[in-house]
């Protein structure tokens, strides 16, 4: 322990260029100060610290020695208060956001249990379907269908795979004929997730043993829209088809509103269900609980029509 505060000291005084302004923010004296920066430079062999009558800078040494001193506080930090967060009960505020189908569809059946569970946590709960970073928004916890976040500030923690299914009404598809091949989708109209102009582009694999290469079909129709119940919707309408993800259409297709569109193609990329969080808020009682709780559950949830290998299997054709 004594090495650990020398170095929480050093990352101090070198924050500040002051050790007096560092002892005073760690409750030491100026003169318990300069005996464990003495301590630790008697140690490493080199002086860490270039002094002058007005300031402190670092030395060459000192340079070399900061970034991993600071993760190594940070890391401690990290630990220590994941420990503590054992023995604290779960409470507070905690803010959620989700997108609106699926906050309505699978996490609105879940949060009665949740708070029967812990009653000391209050939530809010944001559902919006445009993508919000965790941080800007002040949500403690994100749920996100999306492919594989890149943020490397955020944590994400990975719930559920969710594959697309390409679908459309019988009425649509007794309309016209019904395509064999994506490419046919060119001329048919098409629900589009999103802005038009970024998801202009649908990709499908072949079924496993079919020799046909992959194919990216560039796609328009009447509507476009980020919220996936307004074009599951549409598409029951009549309007056209779309692509969601199956878990959304499995209802529409089971009572037979929509149908499973090329059967012997896959739309690709899969997407993840993800919980993601700042690395900040790892040790949140509160934030640990919703995601223990919640996570499962929503697998569960989404899984429950799922085949081997976590993949939903789409419906027979009609």
């Amino acid at each position: 322990m004594d090495r650990i505060s020398h170095l929480r000291l050093f990352v101090e005084a070198a924050r500040l260029a002051s050790f007096s302004a560092a002892a005073r923010k760690l409750g030491l004296t100026r003169d318990q100060a300069s005996k464990q920066i003495a301590a630790l430079e008697a140690e490493v062999g080199s002086p860490l610290f270039a002094r002058s009558t007005r300031n402190v800078t670092l030395s060459s040494a000192g340079q070399a020695l900061l970034g991993r001193a600071e993760a190594i506080v940070a890391m401690v930090d990290e630990a220590l208060g994941e420990v503590r967060g054992l023995s604290q009960a779960p409470r507070g505020p905690l803010r959620v956001n989700a997108p609106m189908s699926f906050g309505q569809r699978y996490l609105a059946p879940l949060i009665a249990a949740f708070h029967a569970a812990y009653p000391e946590v209050y939530l809010r709960l944001d559902l919006d379907d445009s993508f919000v970073d965790p941080v800007k928004s002040g949500a403690d916890v994100t749920l996100r269908i999306a492919h594989l976040p890149e943020q490397l500030d955020l944590v994400a923690r990975p719930i559920a795979v969710a594959p697309r299914w390409l679908v459309a009404s019988p009425g649509h598809l007794a309309a016209g004929d019904e395509p064999s091949e994506p490419e046919q989708l060119t001329s048919r109209a098409c629900l589009h997730y999103g802005e038009a102009a970024s998801t202009s582009l649908w990709h499908f694999e072949p079924a496993e043993g079919a020799e046909t290469r992959p194919v990216s079909v560039p796609v328009r129709g009447p509507v476009c829209s980020n919220n996936g119940d307004l074009l599951m919707r549409a598409a029951v309408d009549g309007l056209g088809f779309t692509v969601l993800p199956a878990f959304l259409v499995q209802d529409a297709l089971a009572t037979g509103q929509l149908r499973h569109v090329l059967p012997g193609w896959r739309v690709t990329p899969d997407i993840g269900v993800f919980a993601l969080y700042a690395s900040s808020a790892r040790s949140s009682p509160a934030v640990r609980a919703f995601i223990d709780f919640v996570g499962p559950r929503l697998g569960e949830a989404l899984d429950a029509t799922t085949a081997r290998g976590g993949r939903l299997s789409p419906p027979a054709p009609a």
